[in-house]
């Protein structure tokens, strides 16, 4: 495993499980949802009453756990009720949230209101909400309570927020968001006194600056932490001067192929989130030559070019196989010729087929034929497209040239490429 795969996977394993996903969305929503039937009774819930902030709005969260900051859209003609209230109205308003809540939590913790929010304790000990309940303007800045000094009321743009983010992650193919997780990962493991908003804003300035087509996640960090460490505040001040030497021991020694002694020095910076450096086999070298030799300009892959990240849920059993057909020949599946060490001859059809799939739910599916060899390249047909189903959840090919080529089946749900499976394809 090199350290671009290291990383791949150091990413997959800060990030919230599917479980802890969904146990999130079932807090958050049944707490917006018993809001809404309060206040909007005559309108069914869809979640357009409110909105994720924070990290979880942000996309930035990371294990374990943290409490999910949402807004719930208050209806406009309740303002005036709280706006006129005798004395801090601010107040009046969580206190009310807060009693509308416990006629339906009320195997929780503690349901507490102060500041600007109610805070729902889950006795779960996963999840927890924090509620802020606002108003939404026209121009899309939100009015909040505030109870402190007598209450008053503050706009704030989290909207804006939410778009910043977005907008540099989509600049950046999704390295705005791997980095804020990735400096949020190493502020828990090494206890620094940085807050969320100023990681993002290290990572949003940083970018502005940084090219970051072509650079290796271990330059990117080594490189972010150079820029934070000179514009650092006193109080975390030593340990991002020491984050910084770290990343860049262990980029320098990723240079000189001394893999071992870098991935131990990620893992002080990360903890044992990042994963141990394993020696690459052979097939695994010799199949990045071949691609090497063999480039497929039209080669497509789900994240760059159509923004599918894939988050491969090891839960679900995926496979693909084919039909091996010509005329005068025993028909075989083309996992018996991989299995008993034959090649396959031109012009023979095959079928590929999902041999086995347990996703549940509704999904797409997406297939990916690659081509290698002298005979395909010489012909410009290496190929690579990724290419949508038909509906049938087969796709028919024809042994053409010479060389072990490759077909991939990808199954797409909300999004996500959740699983997939490839297959060699032998010709001799």
């Amino acid at each position: 495993m090199d350290t671009q795969k290291q990383f791949e996977k150091f990413y997959e394993n800060i990030k919230l499980t599917k479980k802890q996903r969904n146990d999130a969305k079932t807090k958050y929503k049944g707490v917006c949802e018993k809001l809404h039937d309060y206040y909007y009774s005559d309108l069914e819930y869809s979640g357009k009453t409110k909105l994720l902030i924070g990290s979880y709005g942000k996309k930035t969260n990371i294990r374990p756990p943290r409490d999910v900051d949402v807004i719930f859209i208050m209806p406009a003609d309740k303002f005036e009720q709280y706006n006129n209230h005798q004395s801090n109205g601010q107040s009046r308003l969580l206190q009310d949230i807060r009693n509308i809540l416990n006629e339906k939590y009320t195997a929780t913790n503690s349901i507490r209101a102060w500041g600007m929010v109610v805070l729902i304790e889950f006795s779960d000990g996963t999840h927890n909400v924090e509620l802020l309940p606002a108003w939404e303007q026209d121009n899309g800045t939100f009015i909040i309570p505030n109870t402190k000094n007598n209450g008053s009321w503050d706009v704030w743009d989290y909207r804006r927020e939410l778009d910043r983010i977005d907008k540099s992650n989509n600049e950046t193919n999704g390295i705005t968001r791997f980095l804020i997780r990735t400096l949020k990962k190493w502020t828990d493991n090494c206890t620094v006194k940085l807050n969320s908003f100023q990681i993002e804003d290290y990572v949003l300035a940083f970018l502005e600056t940084q090219q970051t087509e072509g650079n290796s996640y271990s330059l990117l960090i080594k490189n972010v932490f150079s820029y934070i460490d000179n514009r650092s505040p006193v109080e975390a001040k030593s340990h991002i001067e020491t984050a910084y030497t770290r990343a860049k021991k262990a980029y320098d020694f990723e240079q000189n192929e001394k893999m071992g002694e870098a991935t131990t020095e990620w893992k002080k910076l990360f903890g044992d989130d990042f994963p141990k450096y394993e020696e690459r086999s052979l097939s695994e070298v010799e199949s990045d030559s071949v691609t090497a030799l063999y480039p497929a300009p039209k080669e497509e892959f789900l994240e760059r070019d159509y923004g599918i990240p894939i988050k491969i849920n090891p839960s679900y059993k995926f496979k693909i196989d084919a039909d091996v057909e010509q005329d005068k020949f025993r028909k075989h599946s083309l996992s018996y010729y991989i299995a008993n060490k034959m090649w396959l001859m031109k012009k023979k059809k095959l079928t590929f087929a999902i041999l086995k799939n347990d996703v549940p739910g509704t999904y797409s599916v997406k297939w990916k034929v690659r081509n290698f060899g002298s005979e395909a390249a010489e012909a410009g047909d290496l190929r690579g497209e990724i290419t949508r189903d038909s509906g049938y959840e087969k796709k028919i090919e024809n042994t053409k040239y010479f060389g072990k080529h490759f077909v991939e089946c990808y199954i797409i749900q909300n999004g996500i490429c959740v699983a997939m499976d490839s297959i060699t394809v032998p010709i001799h």
